[in-house]
């Protein structure tokens, strides 16, 4: 099984890079549902995938941020959460209908290999700008662009087997 992108390890690297990710939620929880729901009917026409499915990032974070009440760099954080946490749930549920065998293992270690590649490269972020202000919401908008990248690959294999 995967590991779970919001494990101790996770938030260990990036300190306070992004609180809200301790709070784990089901993607069947309510008000939660929506996001995943949006955006898997924003990709579900998108042909071919890999390269129209990307136009679907973004559309709740963008939407927040073009809100007047967003335009200070704590309030551009916020933006993420909700709209990261979707994308995770998506991605999740792509790893899991991975094929079997040797295929499926490989797809398993490279996944391994993007978590820690994705961790570390947001991570950098804290340490770039010794976690201030802006660590937090580019952080926040690097996991939140990265998770949504690879859900879309996990889709494609998952869809074109």
């Amino acid at each position: 099984m995967m590991p779970n992108r919001c494990g101790l390890a996770l938030l260990l690297l990036l300190g306070s890079l992004w609180p809200a990710l301790a709070l784990q939620r089901d993607e069947e929880e309510p008000g939660w549902v929506g996001f995943v729901e949006g955006i898997e009917s924003c990709i579900a026409g998108k042909t071919p995938l890999l390269t129209h499915g990307y136009d679907c990032i973004g559309r709740f974070s963008h939407a927040c941020l073009n809100h007047s009440e967003n335009q200070t760099t704590i309030s551009m954080e916020r933006c993420y959460p909700d709209e990261y946490r979707a994308w995770d749930v998506m991605l999740n549920r792509y790893f899991r209908e991975r094929p079997k065998g040797a295929l499926g293992d490989e797809l398993q270690q490279i996944q391994r290999t993007w978590i820690t590649y994705s961790d570390r490269k947001c991570g950098y972020f804290q340490l770039h700008y010794a976690g201030g202000l802006m660590a937090r919401w580019l952080g926040a908008q690097c996991l939140a662009d990265t998770t949504d990248r690879r859900a879309i690959e996990l889709r494609f294999f998952a869809q074109d087997r």
